[in-house]
């Protein structure tokens, strides 16, 4: 039976896609997995990471292998406590 026959046939009700008297496999462990949202939670950075110029200028440490680091500023910094950055700060130091 291909799968929209399938589909159509159970919400008809004219098949059961399970079977009420079947036993449980012997050694069946059931497990309930940590909710997604609970462990998707959000990475902070360290401190360390951000630096925060005399201008208001907020700007992120940035390290790419095979290049020098980097300072790249960050426009919206209200995760780390901040204002946003002016419009006079540039963009990568």
């Amino acid at each position: 039976m291909s799968l929209s026959a399938m589909i159509t046939a159970t919400a008809l009700g004219l098949v059961s896609l399970t079977a009420p008297d079947a036993p449980a496999p012997k050694g069946l462990i059931l497990a309930q997995a940590t909710p997604f949202v609970s462990s998707q939670g959000a990475v902070r950075a360290p401190a360390e990471n951000y630096m925060t110029t005399k201008e208001g200028c907020t700007y992120r440490r940035t390290k790419a292998p095979g290049y020098p680091e980097r300072w790249i500023l960050v426009l919206n910094p209200h995760h780390i406590g901040k204002p946003n950055s002016p419009r006079s700060c540039r963009g990568m130091m």
